[in-house]
């Protein structure tokens, strides 16, 4: 008899990342979707709807789940102030706690090249390559970026109640995946091809640490990330890049 495929969830299943996760992830877990909007699965994955900020509504979710790919929360860097707040801080404050109680033996969390913005920025204006690292304190400049620096935090937390925790720095992935469409330095930079985030997502899902921290992001030849220790630790070994795509 073959193993048991694990079952995963993914909260905000149908953003960008989350719908190019569930074509990549199916044929290898058992999904189950979330969502605050109502919405289908094009892989036949049972879908559910709910608001993750509403608490009350967050008992026994997560329950049966081997691992929870946390994606939700508002993605805009300039969201209003109270958005961000109540999808970013407050809902994945709540998502990580039920997680907890449900007895998940492991939560991805999809941080941001945004944790690295300042530094990004910089990278770019001065034409650094490949020099920011994992190690580097973060330089968020919008309460989005914030966000990110605070789900890890509270996800190293997590950690530390046996929950096995994986934050990947996700770069720019793309529903047309073709970063040509979005040309530009920082789009060269930073991009994620939906193949290489699969694979990251793969490697977060299997990978036996209490705690990592990894660049989900395209081996780009004008790119600000250093990979060296997100290839040594996370095993993800990115496939695209950028200018392939001129």
């Amino acid at each position: 008899m073959g193993e048991v495929a694990k079952k995963v969830g993914i909260t905000g299943a149908a953003g960008v990342i989350g719908c190019a996760l569930q074509h990549g992830l199916s044929p290898r877990y058992r999904l189950t979707l979330f969502d605050v909007k109502r919405f289908s699965s094009p892989v036949g994955a049972e879908c559910r709807t709910v608001d993750f900020a509403d608490r009350s509504r967050l008992a026994g979710i997560f329950d049966g789940l081997d691992a929870v790919i946390h994606l939700a929360g508002d993605p805009r860097p300039h969201a209003p102030r109270n958005s961000t707040l109540r999808n970013n801080f407050v809902a994945t404050s709540h998502v990580f706690e039920a997680a907890r109680q449900a007895g998940v033996k492991k939560v991805v969390f999809a941080s941001s090249n945004f944790y690295h913005e300042g530094a990004v920025a910089r990278a770019l204006a001065t034409d650094t390559r490949h020099a920011i690292t994992l190690e580097q304190n973060p330089t968020p400049n919008c309460l989005y970026g914030e966000s990110k620096v605070f789900g890890e935090q509270v996800g190293r937390h997590l950690s530390h109640f046996g929950v096995r925790f994986v934050a990947l720095r996700i770069g720019w992935t793309v529903a047309e995946d073709d970063p040509v469409l979005y040309d530009g330095d920082y789009m060269r930079a930073v991009f994620c091809s939906k193949r290489d985030l699969v694979q990251a997502f793969t490697r977060g899902v299997e990978i036996d640490e209490e705690f990592l921290v990894a660049f989900a992001v395209s081996d780009n030849s004008l790119g600000v990330f250093d990979l060296t220790e997100t290839r040594k630790t996370l095993g993800f070994l990115p496939q695209d890049n950028a200018e392939n795509y001129r």
